[in-house]
């Protein structure tokens, strides 16, 4: 049986409320026959709370497949030192177990280091090295470009160097690299200068079955949700409450509904730091459609966007164009596509797989009018064209997002 160690920081099981893609691709790993580890940290940077206070917590997912949480320092600001503490802290812990992880649960055929933060590679690589492993690198953002383009550092600040030299150190390191968003091969090899035949498009896993089965547990959703929604046309998002996610644009949208007349409700469940905000935005422009919830179970997120006629997502920093230029990668987005709603998408980059797949429209970031205007025009199209939007964007991720298809790809990075 060949051993498969997944290296992800922000990695969990859907119940704690993390990343789940590392979940999806294990369980259909172990299905299939592999012994599959995931390390991940037993620090939840969604919550900013403990999966598990223990130096080491496992769970067992099936008889060959575990998650393993190491316990890293806490913090409370996604963007301040804490953060950067907790990050040099997991790879320091998974240097520290990895023997033991190793004599307990196998040693690896294959090390997969993820970075959503680079500082994952190095943990990863000095593994693979260790037991003679393949070393893959996995990308789901490029840090430390999308700091400079973002206006959040300059190019030549410390962080970006280092994080830049670690970056190109892991590229020129790894057998092989993955990126999930949509072109990153052009950032990666046209930027950067890296062979295609090293460089792999894996994007975000869906776990279809998962989801249709939580499709009509109504009873996950809280009561208030539950009662809002009930025999309306309704409007979803779920997700966080940032101002690059639309959130103010969205409520902007439906104030113009309003003052038109159109029954239209917005529903927001999720959690950041703008939902004050949001609620006094409603508050202070008198909106009757609106309700603003915090976090609900993930599990419970297929029976609110496939009761919705609409679900709205957004990503842009606003006067930096180039942040998202190679696309981007949102497990929301994949289901808001298989959903059965229609998705609106405010993306500046209009070849994004919401347009390609048929399954939505894109509008232009920023923009309430535009916004209104699109949920107006789905209000009163006949129900079986609107329809067709969801039926074609299931149908998109069925083929290019279910979990089978991509782990058929990941198997030929990892052996191939």
């Amino acid at each position: 049986m060949q051993t498969i160690w997944i290296i992800d920081h922000y990695s969990s099981e859907p119940i704690y409320g993390g990343i789940s893609r590392q979940y999806d691709f294990a369980k259909e790993l172990g299905r299939r026959g592999y012994h599959v580890v995931v390390i991940a940290s037993g620090f939840c940077h969604f919550t900013h709370s403990y999966i598990s206070e223990k130096p080491v917590k496992v769970s067992e997912l099936a008889e060959h497949v575990h998650y393993i949480y190491l316990k890293t320092s806490s913090y409370e600001s996604n963007g301040g030192l804490g953060r950067a503490k907790n990050m040099l802290d997991f790879m320091n812990k998974v240097m520290k177990y990895e023997g033991i992880i190793a004599r307990r649960y196998g040693k690896p055929d294959v090390v997969t280091g993820c970075s959503v933060h680079p500082l994952a590679w190095i943990a990863a690589y000095r593994a693979a090295r260790k037991y003679k492993a393949r070393f893959v690198a996995e990308v789901r953002d490029f840090w430390p470009r999308i700091w400079v383009v973002s206006g959040d550092k300059k190019a030549m600040d410390p962080m970006v160097i280092f994080f830049g030299m670690i970056q190109k150190w892991a590229f020129k390191h790894a057998d092989r690299i993955i990126y999930s968003m949509f072109h990153g091969d052009k950032y990666i090899c046209g930027e950067l200068g890296i062979p295609r035949s090293m460089v792999y498009l894996i994007g975000q896993p869906m776990d279809c079955l998962r989801f249709d089965e939580n499709r009509e547990k109504t009873e996950l959703l809280p009561k208030e949700v539950q009662e809002f929604i009930r025999d309306s046309f309704v409007c979803s998002f779920a997700g966080y409450y940032m101002t690059y996610e639309g959130v103010y644009v969205m409520l902007e949208a439906l104030k113009i509904l309003e003052s038109k007349g159109l029954p239209v409700k917005m529903v927001f469940v999720g959690s950041g730091q703008e939902k004050e905000g949001m609620e006094k935005y409603i508050r202070e422009n008198h909106l009757h459609n609106a309700l603003v919830y915090g976090r609900i179970p993930k599990e419970a997120v297929p029976a609110l966007i496939s009761h919705s006629h609409i679900c709205m997502a957004h990503l842009e920093v606003e006067g930096h164009k180039e942040v998202y230029k190679y696309g981007v990668s949102k497990n929301k987005v994949n289901e808001y596509l298989y959903s059965g709603a229609c998705t609106l998408y405010g993306f500046l980059y209009k070849d994004d797989e919401v347009a390609v797949s048929g399954g939505g429209m894109m509008f232009e970031p920023y923009d309430a009018e535009d916004l209104a205007r699109k949920i107006a025009y789905l209000y009163h199209l006949p129900e079986t064209e609107r329809q067709q939007y969801g039926i074609r964007g299931r149908e998109y991720i069925k083929a290019n997002h279910s979990v089978e298809v991509l782990t058929d790809r990941m198997l030929e990075v990892l052996f191939g």
